[in-house]
């Protein structure tokens, strides 16, 4: 090949090499500029994100905080101490009770009894707590007895409701006096507190078989079956709660149980529910648990220590005080003007009670004596053994019963005299103040309740009787003198006051004596 062309060909092939060299620096240099306009963009878009996001120093909403923990509803197996509860007292002993008592009592009675039913179905549902939670502090016991509370007033508020049941008086009080048996539950020695419940319902108890001892057995199988309950509630709480109501050491808080309407003992309706409206619980009283029970005879009276409203407090007769948004809470002239006592209410027998008619008539047996005033002599002639004579809130009156008749019961009445020959089971007087009783012939027994101020006479025939006295003051007897003449007595009062000491374990109680 000559020179000139072999020249040619490397000048060639130099030209097309350059080419590729500066075409690819120019692929080089386009993809960076892309590269620049694509970051310059970014940044742009981001400068503007943050100029309009809030300055990063202000700090995040705070989360909402975590719903409150629900309440826990007990759906677990029942526990053995109510199980126990079941079977000893609601079982065993409540549902015989209710069964004869539908049998002979009238419905003010079944109703009375169906709110003592109720009081023990709370009862159980605190038990239930009991045992699956941990022993909570005074305030929340206190709520936590407050149905019972209610129950137990309940009962006490039918027993006042039937004070014309006369017939059937002593069954009401009965139950209303042993309801109390519930309080166990705050007590650290439950089983002789039941007990003691169970002996002060006796005096009533034993006045129910002596009036039906002839009439109707039945009420003797009552007095047995409701005894029945009480007993089957001490052996219970000595075998479970010996030292008081036991808790759940390893439960949950109090705050958290919900019971479960499942748990109500079958056949016994649930506690009655919070009235409507309420939008709380009510405020616990004062003095912990034991003002649960000392509070149950308060009555309805709550508003007696509301302040009245002077007229310097109210808005619509002081333009000034319309102007701010506060009532000041004590005025200069409230302070310096003294508060009006309030007057006490009298009673509702006292102010609306008009005057009953006086009633004087033999109605089967029974010789029925009532309001009467100021009579010097209501004779009873030619009385026989089969009758009883009642009386009934009688005032200055004095009534002369001639002949043997079967008992006597004097009942509310005040400075009334009786005069009787003899009686074949007892004399009875019931909250009869300033009484007077003689006796003529024989009476073996003679029963004062509630009682003060009374004399009673004694024939030479009658030495032998028996006095009991329960809640009684300023009772003196007159016996007659031996080697006297009839008419000539010496009187001796009752004791009233009891020396009450412990020996060998028990208590030995005497007689007071005062020499002199």
């Amino acid at each position: 090949m000559p020179s000139s062309a072999q020249g040619l060909y490397s000048l060639a092939t130099l030209i097309k090499r350059l080419e590729a060299i500066t075409s690819r620096l120019e692929d080089v240099e386009d993809s960076r500029s892309a590269g620049h306009l694509k970051r310059q963009s970014t940044s742009t878009v981001t400068s503007v994100a943050v100029a309009e996001t809030p300055s990063a120093s202000a700090p995040p909403p705070p989360p909402p905080p975590p719903p409150p923990p629900p309440a826990i509803e007990v759906q677990t197996a029942v526990p053995r101490a109510v199980t126990a509860y079941d079977e000893i007292v609601i079982e065993e002993k409540l549902k015989p009770f209710l069964e004869i008592n539908k049998a002979i009592a009238p419905p003010p009675l079944n109703e009375q009894v169906d709110l003592f039913a109720k009081v023990l179905g709370t009862l159980r549902s605190v038990l239930h707590q009991a045992a699956a939670c941990r022993e909570p502090d005074q305030k929340a016991l206190t709520e936590i007895l407050l149905p019972l509370k209610a129950g137990m007033e309940a009962v006490t508020r039918a027993k006042e409701a039937a004070r014309k049941e006369r017939d059937w008086f002593n069954h009401f009080t009965v139950i209303a006096d042993g309801t109390a048996f519930v309080g166990w539950i705050v007590e650290s020695k439950p089983g002789p507190y039941v007990n003691d419940i169970k002996e002060s319902t006796a005096y009533y108890a034993n006045r129910i078989l002596k009036d039906f001892k002839e009439k109707d057995p039945r009420h003797a199988e009552w007095v047995r079956a409701f005894n029945g309950v009480l007993d089957g509630m001490k052996r219970y709480v000595m075998e479970f709660h010996t030292t008081g109501l036991v808790w759940n050491a390893s439960g949950i808080p109090a705050s958290e149980y919900k019971s479960s309407r499942s748990q109500l003992v079958s056949g016994i309706p649930p506690p009655p529910p919070p009235q409507a409206g309420s939008a709380s619980s009510p405020a616990a009283p004062a003095g912990g648990v034991a003002a649960v029970f000392a509070d149950l005879n308060r009555g309805a009276d709550v508003t007696k220590g509301l302040r009245k409203v002077d007229k310097s407090e109210m808005t619509h007769k002081n333009p000034a005080l319309r102007a701010g948004s506060v009532v000041p809470a004590s005025g200069g002239a409230a302070t310096k003007k003294p508060a009006k006592p309030t007057p006490v209410k009298p009673t509702k027998p006292q102010a609306l009670m008009g005057k009953k008619p006086a009633k004087f008539a033999l109605e089967g047996n029974k010789w029925i004596i009532e309001y009467q005033e100021n009579e010097s002599t209501l004779e009873v002639a030619n009385a026989d053994i089969t009758q009883v004579i009642n009386l009934f809130a009688c005032k200055n009156t004095t009534v002369v019963i001639k002949g043997k008749v079967n008992a006597v019961t004097m009942v509310n009445c005040t400075k009334t005299s009786v005069l009787v020959e003899s009686v074949v089971s007892s004399v009875s007087i019931m909250k009869s103040p300033s009484f007077a009783l003689q006796i003529t012939g024989v009476a073996p027994t003679i029963q004062i309740d509630s009682t003060d101020s009374g004399q009673i006479y004694l024939s030479k025939q009658c030495l032998g009787v028996e006095i009991t006295t329960a809640k009684c003051s300023a009772i003196n007897v007159s016996l007659p003198v031996e080697g006297e003449e009839d008419g000539v007595f010496e009187e001796q009062a009752m004791p009233e006051m009891l020396k009450t000491v412990v020996q060998n374990g028990k208590l030995v109680t005497t007689i007071v004596e005062h020499a002199g």
